[in-house]
């Protein structure tokens, strides 16, 4: 995303009585600073004011010093629209006791920017839209022809047409989640360039989730997030959002004879998931279609539900750019045992965990680590090391490889718990990172 400011009016919910002037900062990474020429809050409010001979003293309790500078919810107006600001403290203040306008600057957890969500309500929606980053090149659906006549025989007659591009329309892709909301993969053509230097047709993907009846904001992030991690794995990039809103009954346009067009309310946050600038991937570990479509992805949104805090553990190894090799095995390794405890209630030491997770992986995995003993040993060992500081002090490059088979594992025992095609595994198995991974590792069991 571009980083871009609002200049408007803001206040505390309940305190239109209280406005002030100042910018909403939104930078390139999502984090939002509102810069405030006075304060939301009175100098001494929250205290207790007594007066003795002249002198009047100010007395705070616990409650109130704590309550100073945090502020739940601030609402603001730019022009026409509407901003709610949540979850928000004070970062600097400057007052002078001799006079004059004091300022403040406050950090913004997330920005919504179309709407007003009064005191004490929850953010809800009805439904949320969201871009990941290399959906488009992970989907590949047409939408974009060209014609290039070269000679001018080629060309239509009496035309001086050199160049043809089209973009055609791409009918929505639906599928139903298990709550009873839909999904569907949208496409949106856009016509880019001046006009005069330039002009292009351009194509991207977004999904699109319709909830039955309103929702927390909360819980329709989380799905949105279990469908990025998804994209991510799938084109082994970092499937950052791109762009997000959300939509809510009470907010939209009549329009006579057609249904209401519920407006769009735009979301800003500072994500984990951060720009990958990397050139969109060729290679894809399975593709869409091998995947099986939109059918296949509401499917892993119902088996992601269930193993969310596992999954976003494991992706977050794979988001961090400065995570320590220890602590990406470790989260991995707890990852797995929480998928297996989720799976097979019952009550087994780690290895056997391990073990009983590479059998649903399948032989491929089995393959790429040769002796499933030796690599559960040295997995368990590393695992240990870590988690109760025995000092064994593992060769760091050793214990990388064997994090990345925990990686490659867990991924691959979602894909059988979602029942996904032998295709994707094959596919998987194919992919040059796997490939790769294996020589390194059948090295280090070989050796052990």
């Amino acid at each position: 995303m571009e980083r871009f400011e609002e200049k408007g009016e803001w206040w505390l919910p309940g305190r239109e009585d209280r406005k002030r002037p100042g910018i909403l900062i939104v930078d390139e990474l999502g984090n939002s600073e509102l810069a405030l020429l006075g304060t939301l809050r009175d100098r001494n409010e929250g205290g207790i004011q007594t007066t003795s001979n002249g002198v009047t003293v100010t007395t705070y309790s616990q409650d109130s010093l704590e309550a100073s500078g945090t502020y739940p919810r601030i609402h603001g107006q730019v022009g026409n629209q509407a901003f709610t600001l949540e979850d928000c403290f004070q970062k600097q203040s400057s007052s002078n006791l001799m006079g004059g306008l004091a300022t403040e600057a406050i950090h913004v957890h997330q920005v919504f920017k179309g709407a007003w969500f009064k005191e004490g309500e929850r953010a809800e929606a009805v439904a949320i839209s969201f871009e990941p980053r290399f959906l488009a090149h992970w989907v590949r659906k047409g939408g974009i022809s060209e014609q290039l006549f070269l000679r001018d025989v080629d060309r239509p007659d009496g035309s001086d047409t050199r160049f043809v591009v089209t973009g055609h329309d791409v009918p929505h892709d639906d599928a139903q989640l298990a709550d009873g909301s839909t999904l569907s993969l949208r496409q949106v053509l856009h016509l880019t360039g001046d006009g005069i230097s330039g002009r292009a047709v351009s194509q991207d993907y977004l999904f699109r989730i319709d909830a039955k009846e309103v929702k927390s904001v909360t819980e329709l992030v989380d799905v949105a997030s279990d469908l990025q991690d998804l994209i991510s794995i799938a084109t082994n990039r970092t499937a950052s959002f791109e762009k997000m809103d959300f939509r809510h009954p009470d907010i939209k346009r009549e329009r006579e004879g057609k249904p209401d067009y519920l407006l769009p309310i735009a979301f800003y946050a500072a994500w984990i998931t951060q720009r990958d600038d990397r050139k969109p991937p060729h290679e894809m570990l399975f593709k869409f279609t091998d995947f099986g479509g939109v059918p296949a992805v509401a499917e892993w949104a119902r088996v992601a539900a269930v193993h969310r805090s596992a999954l976003g553990r494991v992706m977050a190894t794979r988001y961090s750019k400065s995570m320590y090799v220890s602590d990406r095995m470790f989260n991995r390794a707890a990852s797995l045992e929480s998928f297996d405890r989720q799976v097979n209630a019952d009550s087994v030491h780690f290895k056997q965990r391990m073990l009983r997770c590479a059998d649903l992986a399948g032989d491929r995995f089995n393959e790429m680590i040769v002796d499933r003993n030796k690599w559960a040993n040295l997995v368990r060992g590393d695992r240990n090391d870590i988690a109760h500081h025995l000092g064994r002090t593992r060769e760091s490059a050793e214990q990388f490889f064997l994090s990345e088979t925990l990686y490659w594992l867990f991924v691959m025992c979602m894909l059988r718990e979602m029942r996904a095609p032998e295709s994707v595994f094959s596919s998987l198995a194919a992919h040059s990172e796997f490939q790769w991974l294996s020589t390194k590792v059948g090295a280090i069991i070989r050796a052990a």
